[in-house]
């Protein structure tokens, strides 16, 4: 008795290439991240990319046209997760300074969470207060959204009575800065001090720079 194969429908044919594609994209995006955070992009090569996400070069140039958009799309996938992580958290949080706490917090246990990602960042030697030498738009909107955001919520503490009056956006800005520098000294220390221990440390400076000082009692008491 013969059988007879049923070709595959076109539809489910595209549907296995797009699953197929997404698989080698997400391979080589991890490849690219630690590429990137290894040597720099200027140093990256395609070459090497491709060896370690284990596809040919071939595979390669049929999802990314080049060391570019693989960078570009480390940049999205990263960001988007970082904002989607944060904006979570933010919204999850029942008061001003809650919503600061959260942002600041989350920022800083994304990017412990992703040492690799960080050392991307880092790896670009631009000044992380501005957005003039940032080298993708991906960067760019992330980092005009996070400033937006946070300069939102300093506003808002700073209505409620528990943040000395300044400029939201100055104070955004130099939330911003001390979180970055935190990441880097705990990058320099070998990334041996736990995310907790990083978050917890940084509220407390943020609490003692930014919060009137006849609220800084209660904040801190706040942080546990």
């Amino acid at each position: 008795m013969s059988s007879t194969i049923q070709p595959t429908a076109p539809g489910a044919r595209a549907r296995l290439a797009d699953a197929r594609r997404e698989v080698y994209r997400q391979a080589i995006v991890e490849a690219s991240e630690a590429e990137f955070a290894d040597n720099g992009y200027d140093d990256a090569r395609v070459q090497t990319i491709a060896k370690r996400a284990g596809v040919s070069l071939a595979t390669f140039y049929s999802v990314f046209g080049g060391k570019w958009e693989a960078f570009r799309a480390v940049q999205q996938d990263r960001l988007a997760a970082l904002m989607q992580q944060v904006g979570t958290l933010v919204f999850a949080a029942e008061d001003s300074f809650g919503r600061l706490r959260a942002g600041l917090e989350g920022y800083l246990r994304f990017h412990i969470e992703h040492p690799s990602f960080l050392r991307v960042q880092l790896s670009e030697r631009v000044p992380w207060g501005t957005t003039d030498e940032l080298r993708t738009p991906e960067q760019t909107r992330a980092w005009v959204t996070g400033l937006q955001m946070l300069t939102a919520a300093f506003r808002e503490a700073m209505g409620a009575g528990l943040l000395v009056e300044d400029d939201p956006e100055l104070c955004a800005r130099t939330a911003t800065a001390m979180s970055q520098v935190r990441l880097v000294r705990w990058m320099d220390r070998d990334m041996v001090e736990r995310a907790d221990a990083v978050a917890h440390a940084a509220m407390l400076q943020f609490v003692r720079t930014f919060a009137r000082p006849d609220r800084v009692a209660e904040l801190t008491a706040r942080l546990g």
